[in-house]
């Protein structure tokens, strides 16, 4: 399913931010089901990992970026995520030097939709200043107003997981030079790719890791 394909059904046009400035991304992987019955399986299997974002490292791989929820008091918590939670991630690479190594986004809006031939659970989060901190800045390598939403969502046979970045762009606010330094190479790395490695071993460990 190409961007343009996916952004045309009406459900992933509510739950996507519109793209109004700087790069946009689009990763995703797709499985085929033997009937309803075993698609509606795959997709409750694929939506509770998505929503369980402690997880995600364990679904995508131990070289991929880990991922830490946070309540929106800003202590650290084991529960599916929620609007307004916190998520710490860390990244495989130079952390970031304003927020003790990690990025910080937060959940605007998260969710489910179901209808008869359609089944959706979606997380859009953005970047954010760390809570932890009195810090007023974004603490990403993205700035404002970038958005990632993750989606698990079912069409017929058909279950998609995918991950839309919009609006992105480098972040360079920061005071620390070091700072400034990587976020731009990290902001060349996704133009590159480098980003869509990481959210495609993601979609794919929705949709296909194993359980211990």
């Amino acid at each position: 399913m190409r961007n343009k394909e996916a952004m045309k059904d009406p459900w992933l046009i509510e739950v996507v931010p519109a793209q109004q400035t700087g790069r946009s991304s689009f990763t995703h992987s797709n499985i085929e089901c033997r009937n309803p019955t075993h698609a509606k399986e795959c997709y409750y299997t694929a939506a509770a990992r998505l929503v369980n974002v402690n997880r995600w490292n364990e679904y995508a791989g131990k070289a991929t970026a880990s991922f830490q929820l946070f309540d929106a008091a800003g202590n650290a918590i084991n529960r599916p995520v929620q609007k307004n939670d916190y998520l710490r991630i860390n990244i495989p690479g130079p952390g970031n030097p304003d927020a003790d190594g990690g990025d910080w986004v937060q959940v605007l809006q998260s969710g489910e939709k179901s209808g008869v031939e359609q089944q959706l659970t979606f997380i859009t989060v953005r970047t954010c200043a760390n809570p932890l901190t009195s810090n007023m800045g974004p603490t990403h390598f993205f700035d404002y107003p970038a958005t990632s939403t993750f989606v698990i969502f079912r069409k017929q046979l058909t279950i998609m997981a995918a991950v839309f970045g919009r609006n992105e762009h480098s972040n360079l606010k920061s005071q620390n030079l070091f700072t400034r330094i990587r976020n731009w190479f990290i902001y060349i790395g996704a133009q590159l790719g480098l980003a869509n490695l990481q959210w495609k071993a993601l979609t794919h460990g929705l949709l296909h890791a194993k359980e211990h």
